[in-house]
């Protein structure tokens, strides 16, 4: 039985000290930082399947616009290589610094909406979505081509007629002409409670089914769906 008591979150600083003490590997430390320098010469090893393939590196997270300085100086240095460029965001991040360190050298911005309502979004999320949908605004005004607004499908949640209705015409509105529809996967409800994180009730164990995906993938008949 798994005992959630077992770390006191509250306390831990993510030292990963008590990783290195634990010889029965009950804990496990997922991550390590990465110099910049380091962390090119790793990702210029599959420079031939980024030539052959016509793809490139995305930056994901988390939350990757946490560390804009970071992620400007691995982008930056990509760019050098000719190596395509791409960026998975919630698009909660300051506007000025992203557009200062940022958008001139990233090449496709996957820019996540989860939720139309404020309050529904403060209730999920804790942040409400007005810099969001600031965000995606300008952004589709600086770079229209370039962006790709997602909305992750979470049955009950974001998954609902009501909001992917109200996502539809916000899209419409800024003149949005294509989209993604990132389909329901509940394997990260685990890794959720490896780290202590509570389980909302509300939130499915199991996949969509193909007629759920496809009543969604209807109310977005007007757009271009990418990678559904």
């Amino acid at each position: 039985m798994k005992n959630p008591w077992r770390i006191d979150r509250e306390k831990c600083d993510r030292c990963g000290d008590c990783v290195k003490v634990c010889t029965g590997r009950g804990l496990r430390q997922i991550g390590c930082f990465y110099p910049v320098e380091e962390l090119i010469s790793i990702l210029l090893r599959d420079r031939v399947f980024y030539e052959v393939s016509g793809g490139g590196i995305t930056l994901s997270g988390g939350e990757p616009t946490f560390h804009m300085e970071y992620i400007s100086l691995i982008f930056q240095k990509l760019k050098m290589q000719g190596i395509h460029t791409a960026i998975q965001t919630n698009g909660f991040f300051d506007w000025s610094e992203f557009k200062a360190k940022v958008l001139n050298w990233v090449d496709l911005i996957m820019f996540d909406v989860k939720l139309a309502d404020p309050k529904e979004h403060l209730k999920y999320t804790g942040q409400k979505n007005c810099l969001i949908l600031e965000n995606l605004g300008r952004l589709l005004k600086e770079r229209p081509k370039d962006i790709i607004p997602r909305i992750p499908l979470i049955p009950g949640i974001t998954a609902t007629a009501q909001n992917l209705r109200a996502i539809s015409e916000l899209f419409q509105g800024l003149k949005v002409t294509r989209c993604s529809l990132l389909a329901y996967n509940p394997a990260g409800l685990s890794k959720a409670e490896n780290i202590g994180k509570p389980i909302p009730p509300e939130l499915s164990r199991h996949m969509m089914t193909p007629a759920e995906e496809k009543k969604c993938r209807e109310i977005f008949s007007w757009a271009e769906l990418v990678g559904f």
